[in-house]
């Protein structure tokens, strides 16, 4: 364990070389400043309140990725075997792993790279907004950038960095960066990338798809895809741990549909146990007034793809059906908390951004 001052001092560096790099012609942008001064104010904090158990605070994701930097891949090295390639986390764990060699805690590293891909979320968000002609006002970022992911920035974990990949695998700028996503999602989350890749199958087969019988298909697709989902979790299962194959049970039980539905509206703890969340529920509904991202960015995604039923372009289609297949493969698990869908946070918000501005737009018309 280093020394509070040590770790400040580090904390500062870091944060100061962030600032020097993203800084343009010496002026530093406002949201950048604002993410910055709460990193190193609330990485400090936490330091401070728990010293070495900080990997404890929140989620113990942190703590499996104390082991690896510390003990597994120091005694291990770098396997290439498949199973350690899909679940050691390498596109944020290796950085960390070798740039602590000079002296860098470990821990903080993966806060710091969590911090950069905050960062990188933002800057290329902006650019999707330019690109459908929309200037970026302060509440069109709250949609793609707000509280949830700035909070989880001051913690060591992956979510932020697969919410970037899996961004990129979408909006990437040439087909390069977009399969750089893909395989970084893949690694980082491979369940995620399956869905990824079945709704990438999905838009395509909806180009076919005619307007008046589009309502009736995309009910039936949606079904669908849950299902789909539900087996190729047992199927996966199968494959990577010899298991037997079974049916998933009970997909449309009420607690199934009621747990799906609870992601549109950010309140999946209402459906799991205290086995898996360990905060009460008065506490969670409280944290929902600073974390209202949780579920105002699904629940407007969802009103503005029903609301504009004829513009379900590529990119809306992807990633609807993509969040639909995904939560039919974790329908049988318990991996249903909010960082599940921080990875569809950042897209949904953009398309939520695009068609809110496109209505207005139409309404300005009308007016006219």
């Amino acid at each position: 364990m280093i020394s509070l001052t040590s770790y400040a001092a580090q904390t500062i560096l870091l944060a100061s070389l962030l600032l020097v790099f993203t800084s343009r012609k010496q002026k530093i942008d406002a949201f950048i400043g604002f993410v910055v001064a709460f990193w190193v104010i609330a990485v400090i904090a936490i330091y401070f309140r728990y010293g070495s158990d900080q990997i404890n605070f929140y989620s113990n994701d942190q703590v499996f990725h104390w082991r690896l930097l510390n003990y597994y891949l120091p005694y291990e090295g770098i396997p290439l075997r498949m199973g350690e390639m899909l679940s050691w986390r390498y596109p944020v764990i290796l950085p960390a792993y070798y740039i602590s060699k000079i002296g860098f805690d470990g821990i903080l590293l993966l806060k710091f790279s969590q911090l950069i891909y905050l960062v990188l979320i933002y800057k290329s968000g902006r650019r999707f907004l330019v690109q459908h002609n929309i200037e970026t006002k302060f509440w069109h970022i709250v949609f793609f950038a707000g509280p949830t992911l700035i909070f989880m920035s001051s913690l060591a974990l992956r979510d932020i960095a697969l919410a970037f990949f899996f961004m990129t695998s979408i909006i990437g700028k040439n087909p390069s960066l977009r399969i750089t996503g893909f395989i970084a999602t893949a690694l980082l989350r491979p369940h995620l990338a399956v869905a990824l890749l079945f709704g990438f199958l999905a838009s395509m087969a909806f180009k076919r798809v005619k307007n008046r019988l589009f309502i009736l298909i995309l009910a039936f697709a949606t079904i669908c895809a849950y299902i789909l989902g539900a087996y190729f979790y047992r199927f996966g299962a199968t494959i990577k741990d010899g298991v037997s194959l079974e049916f998933p049970n009970e997909i449309f039980s009420q607690l199934k549909i009621t747990r799906l539905g609870a992601n549109f509206l950010g309140l999946q703890f209402l459906t799991l146990d205290a086995t898996v969340v360990k905060a009460s529920i008065s506490t969670l509904f409280l944290s929902r007034l600073i974390f209202f991202d949780t579920f105002l960015v699904p629940m407007s995604f969802l009103t503005v793809l029903l609301l504009s039923q004829g513009k379900w372009n590529h990119i809306r289609i992807t990633i609807y059906f993509t969040f639909i297949f995904f939560y039919g493969l974790i329908s049988d698990t318990d991996w249903n908390s909010s960082r599940q869908n921080m990875p569809f946070f950042v897209m949904m918000g953009l398309v939520a951004i695009v068609g809110i501005e496109a209505r207005k737009a139409q309404r300005e018309e009308l007016v006219a």
